[in-house]
């Protein structure tokens, strides 16, 4: 009998396989947990990572990511150092069973979460420059517009409450840019 061969290996080395059954249980959750902290971190579904995991080379799905999480599932050395590159972190850092282990993965996930937001960051402000860009176009066309226009059509745009003076003297500019100030 193979699991009787086992369970007396076990106890040769005076391990008792329930011990052992205990620390493959602590670290499937461990594991599982940091998993989801790190997911978390990152700002990723379940399904979002298992997207990630998969383009990394382990295929997995949202349900596998879920069973990690939860410590219902093995995770293989394979998928786990897949997980942990997804991550950019060390596999350690997946497997914190000591404090200094334990500092380390908080520490991780915090540098990941930092990392993913400063990404967010550096893409919205390259998206307001663009947007910033494209609306000085707009006030360079009003500023155009304007300039031609005849002292009747003005005063018809006064009427009708449109300030038709070019943007560096109707506060447009100055709006754009934050600088304007509203009185109250």
């Amino acid at each position: 009998m193979v699991g009787t061969g086992v369970k007396l290996l076990w106890n040769v080395v005076f391990i008792p396989m329930e011990t052992f059954e205990n620390v493959a249980d602590l670290a499937r959750r461990t594991f599982g947990e940091s998993v989801r902290k790190y997911r978390l971190a990152n700002e990723w579904t379940q399904e979002g990572l298992a997207k990630a995991v998969t383009a990394n080379g382990v295929n997995a799905t949202q349900t596998m990511i879920a069973k990690i999480e939860r410590g219902d599932r093995p995770t293989s050395i394979s998928e786990a150092a897949v997980i942990a590159a997804t991550f950019s972190v060390p596999v350690q850092a997946l497997l914190p069973l000591d404090r200094e282990s334990a500092t380390q993965s908080h520490l991780g996930a915090l540098l990941s979460n930092f990392n993913s937001r400063m990404d967010r960051y550096h893409k919205l402000l390259g998206d307001l420059m663009e947007a910033e860009e494209s609306m000085e176009g707009l006030l360079d066309e009003w500023d155009e517009y304007v300039r031609d226009l005849s002292t009747a059509d003005r005063e018809y745009l006064a009427k009708i409450e449109i300030d038709a003076r070019p943007s560096t003297e109707n506060g447009m500019r100055e709006r754009l840019h934050g600088e304007h100030s509203e009185e109250g």
